[in-house]
């Protein structure tokens, strides 16, 4: 039986979709795309594949709720498809026990205990729920960093002066000052020596994270600060970590998609192959390969998530009909429009305005 409960609501409705595409409080989906609305999440995962009853535990912390959640094998089977996903914050895995596959743009890796990857915000990737493991996600938003980054400008201390930049704040500060969103790159963090002191010393930093979500008080923010702090430097130390980045396509290819994204954001992703072909003066042929090498989905498809994440946000805050919405966003037939959002988000339009409605009260 799948068991939720979230600190915030009590409203079933709402948690039915944490692990499949639909809604959670703390992450909303798109197709493929997940959106983070706080600065930051922590999530703790375990998954047991031997074990019919509570096969996945997932517990997810920020500061606005704290969602529990459990689920059998066959539900395991039925949700989590193994499809690639995308989200707009960065995501730093960390495996704590057994060992987890990776699929990173149609790449499979194995991570072991002590180990970590930092994806930057577009990259697609998955877990393989296959294998005994306990791993913990930390996720979190541009302006989670930019806050960081501030705070680093204190620096009273000459061992301040002189820190040079690790290659993980080298990592977020590059990602930040490209809006588009659009580089596909990512550190593994492999462990070096000790991976038991690793894991200990690692998984000490989130359990005072963690302790700090539990009972905020005043100075929890800039106690995390200082943990995120701790925790960059650690992953910078040869003697516990060797880093390896690894950047995915050209640039050129990367500066071509970042257009398209502008353009089908600007146009809610109703803009054909045609047009683009005639704003970017490339074939439609090409066009598409680039949008289907960056996010696995056609052109048609990523308008689609623009489309729908449009949707979304109407059927949230505005008082617009579901007709005249369907309308705006140039379907002419209703129950096409229904077809489409109720595919992405596995809710009809009317049912997605009722949950987000009630959540609300």
């Amino acid at each position: 039986m799948f068991v939720a409960y979230n600190s915030s609501t009590t409203n079933p409705d709402l948690l039915r979709n944490i692990v499949a595409p639909g809604i959670a409080d703390n992450v909303s989906v798109i197709s493929a795309f997940y959106r983070l609305k706080s600065p930051f999440a922590l999530q703790f995962t375990t998954f047991h594949p031997d074990t019919e009853d509570q096969t996945f535990l997932f517990t997810s912390m920020s500061p606005d709720n704290i969602i529990y959640c459990s689920s059998s094998a066959s539900e395991v089977r039925q949700y989590l498809s193994g499809d690639l996903h995308q989200h707009d914050f960065f995501e730093l895995l960390f495996v704590v026990d057994g060992t987890l596959y990776q699929n990173i743009e149609n790449r499979r890796h194995l991570y072991i205990p002590g180990s970590c990857c930092l994806l930057n915000k577009n990259v697609r990737h998955t877990e393989e729920y296959s294998t005994d493991f306990r791993v913990i996600f930390f996720q979190f938003s541009d302006h989670f960093i930019k806050e960081i980054f501030s705070a680093l400008s204190m620096n009273y201390f000459k061992a301040e002066r002189d820190h040079k930049q690790t290659q993980m704040e080298q990592f977020l500060q590059q990602n930040l000052l490209n809006p588009g969103h659009t580089w596909k790159n990512y550190i593994d963090f492999i462990p070096t020596n000790d991976a038991d002191w690793t894991v200990q010393n690692v998984h000490s930093i989130f359990e005072q994270i963690t302790r700090e979500l539990l009972s905020p008080q005043f100075g929890s923010s800039a106690a995390i600060t200082s943990l995120f702090f701790k925790l960059f430097h650690l992953l910078d130390q040869p003697k516990y970590y060797q880093t390896s980045p690894v950047k995915i396509g050209t640039d050129s290819e990367n500066l071509l998609f970042q257009k398209i994204t502008r353009l089908m954001e600007k146009s809610n992703g109703r803009m054909s192959r045609h047009e683009l072909e005639s704003s970017l003066h490339y074939s439609g042929d090409y066009l598409n390969k680039i949008v289907k090498k960056y996010t696995g989905l056609a052109i048609f498809d990523y308008g689609m998530t623009f489309c729908m994440k449009r949707a979304s946000s109407l059927l949230q805050y505005s008082n617009m009909t579901i007709s005249e919405i369907a309308r705006q966003l140039g379907f002419s037939n209703r129950t096409h429009f229904y077809k489409v959002f109720q595919n992405t988000f596995s809710l009809t339009p009317s049912e997605y305005r009722r949950v987000y409605r009630t959540a609300r009260k």
